[in-house]
């Protein structure tokens, strides 16, 4: 009789304070043959000071490839495997997507044993109501991290980032320069001794000494009213505007990228010729 395949468990584990553990991943952790976790040397002590003695096995960042097909090979031998990170939900800005695309993908059940996360419980303390964006940790890279936020700045909802303490006061500079003076929240320190929330303004907030990984908020732009991009263009050209006027005024009123905007004008042209 062929073995059936273990079950993946996505486990959400404190993100500061060690009693948000939930009875179910605890029961989670205690069922899995197998823990796979960020860092063992932060996991241990976590685990055997709950009582939970497994097989632990690295996995990270730097291994999610190969160590999600290492997993999905346990799993497919009838282990369960109970996947945790260092703290919060695996797969928010930590590993764990690869493996359960993987494994769903070899029929393997994946299922989750839910715990805190920083992104929710920022925007409740935060007292944001409606939509927003999350957009994890920026990309190092300026030409990259510039794109991302320009492709989300016009969209009408908060903006979430994660943030080191070391980077903080250059990504506040970095988000004013392209979205301007909006209300921003910080959040730090979730669930822990020093939790705080600050609230301010791009471009006037100041953190003298930042300690501890935060949320950044940044609200969505308030009253603006922002017109249709094609329609100002084709508006301002039949009023008699020149091209590179008439691509700039867009380009600023509807905080678009003036390349996006000029190439919408040859579009404009090809469907007049």
């Amino acid at each position: 009789m062929e073995k059936s395949s273990g079950i993946l468990t996505l486990v959400g584990t404190p993100i500061g304070n060690a009693a948000d553990l939930t009875p179910r991943a605890l029961q989670a952790l205690e069922d899995a043959d197998v823990i796979a976790c960020e860092d063992t040397r932060r996991s241990l002590p976590f685990l055997l000071g709950r009582g939970v003695k497994k097989p632990l096995v690295s996995y990270h960042k730097h291994n999610e490839k190969s160590g999600a097909e290492y997993l999905v090979n346990l799993l497919l031998q009838g282990k369960n495997v109970a996947l945790i990170t260092d703290a919060g939900m695996p797969g928010i800005s930590d590993p764990g997507a690869v493996v359960v695309r993987l494994a769903r993908g070899a029929g393997i059940t994946v299922t989750s044993a839910p715990g805190p996360t920083a992104l929710t419980t920022a925007l409740a303390l935060a007292g944001v109501e409606g939509a927003f964006t999350f957009l994890g940790f920026l990309p190092e890279k300026t030409k990259d991290k510039t794109a991302l936020v320009n492709a989300f700045k016009s969209v009408p909802s908060a903006l979430v980032l994660y943030v080191s303490p070391h980077d903080l006061q250059k990504q506040l500079s970095f988000l004013h320069s392209l979205l301007g003076a909006r209300r921003v929240t910080l959040v730090r320190e979730i669930t822990k001794l020093f939790e705080q929330v600050q609230e301010g303004v791009l471009g006037e907030i100041q953190i003298e000494e930042p300690r501890g990984e935060y949320v950044v908020i940044v609200h969505a732009a308030e009253g603006e009213d922002i017109p249709d991009p094609k329609q100002l263009l084709r508006d301002l050209l039949q009023g008699g505007e020149d091209k590179k006027s008439a691509i700039k005024q867009v380009a600023a009123r509807c905080k678009l990228p003036r390349d996006d905007v000029y190439k919408m004008a040859l579009e404009m042209k090809d469907e007049r010729a």
